[in-house]
């Protein structure tokens, strides 16, 4: 009889611990908190701090609506949507087998980069340490730390759901590729007042674009004098404002080149005034041509096809691209019926 009692006390333990074991779900080493990588509430991510093994670096804040480059530029928005993207949908694709675990963490000690994540507080709540793509380029070695564990000492391979490649490109440590390249941005066109554009060389051609409260756009020269609008050319002229972005920073021109194009008579200056806000004001140079020689009969450009300098910010050389400032700055003719 008492053998039977324990059998049964036996059987209701191991069927107890069956149980719990059952409603934990399964467990692999996957879940264990130092794989714990992605951030389920992205809206809380206050800072976002990129350093490399180079020295480069680069501290993103959130400010009210908006993201702040090192306390002082804009953000492209493009890009912290992707990493918070990253943050929210990142997973574990596999392990690295320990066979090369070892040689993987050697090659992240020599290049990789770290993205500490907060959320409000001081330290960072997780940090990931990026390294490499695999071999086949579907995934890349990753290290997590965290506020409260540590970091680990075992990388994982972590790619992203419905997505194919690697994640390294998203964390870029280059100040330059997190700036907001918006010069226009008038999406309504209707929030643009005027646009006044100078030909220095031709005052002639130079006007004032009126975009009238009342909806209707007129042409003047720049001392206000009417001219004879073409209404649908005129409109048309201001649609180039709605979006018009600098494709990249001009770092080769430095020194005496620099300072000689600037302070050289513009080709054209653009001025666009909202209807509320500061005027803005964009300066143009041609770039020379510096392609390789033509056919036998045909003459060789002066200057280059397809960019321009530009100063915006009053301060900031970049390079723009010439199918749109070349729709921006035609000559008053062009507009006139």
């Amino acid at each position: 009889m008492k053998r039977r009692i324990a059998l049964f006390i036996t059987l209701l333990v191991l069927g107890g611990i069956a149980w719990w074991l059952a409603t934990q779900g399964p467990t692999t080493t996957l879940a264990k908190p130092l794989s714990d990588f992605a951030v389920a509430d992205t809206s809380a991510v206050t800072r976002i701090y990129i350093h490399d093994r180079q020295g480069k670096a680069v501290d993103l804040r959130r400010k009210g609506g908006t993201w702040v480059l090192d306390g002082r530029h804009t953000v492209r928005q493009e890009l912290i949507n992707t990493a918070l993207k990253t943050f929210l949908r990142i997973e574990v694709k596999s392990p690295v087998p320990k066979s090369m675990e070892d040689m993987v963490l050697r090659t992240m000690a020599s290049a990789s980069c770290m993205v500490e994540i907060y959320m409000g507080d001081d330290e960072p709540v997780k940090s990931w340490i990026i390294g490499h793509a695999t071999r086949d380029h579907f995934g890349t070695y990753m290290v997590l730390e965290k506020q409260d564990a540590g970091r680990s000492n075992a990388p994982f391979v972590m790619g992203l759901s419905g997505f194919t490649g690697v994640l390294n490109t998203r964390f870029p440590t280059d100040p330059d590729a997190w700036r907001n390249t918006a010069i226009f941005r008038y999406h309504d066109v209707f929030d643009l007042a005027s646009v006044e554009v100078v030909h220095p060389a031709s005052p002639g051609q130079s006007y004032r674009i009126i975009n009238g409260a009342d909806g209707q756009v007129s042409l003047t020269d720049l001392s206000g004098k009417a001219l004879p609008t073409d209404t649908l050319f005129a409109k048309n002229a201001l649609l180039a404002y709605k979006e018009f972005d600098w494709e990249y920073f001009e770092r080769k021109m430095v020194g005496a080149s620099r300072d000689s194009l600037l302070s050289a008579q513009p080709n054209f200056i653009l001025r666009a005034t909202p209807r509320s806000g500061a005027t803005q004001t964009v300066k143009l140079w041609y770039m020379p041509y510096t392609g390789g020689a033509t056919e036998f009969d045909t003459p060789q450009p002066l200057h280059d096809p397809l960019r321009m300098h530009a100063l915006v910010q009053d301060t900031v050389l970049v390079v723009v691209q010439r199918q749109f400032t070349d729709r921006m700055t035609q000559p008053a003719s062009a507009l006139m019926r």
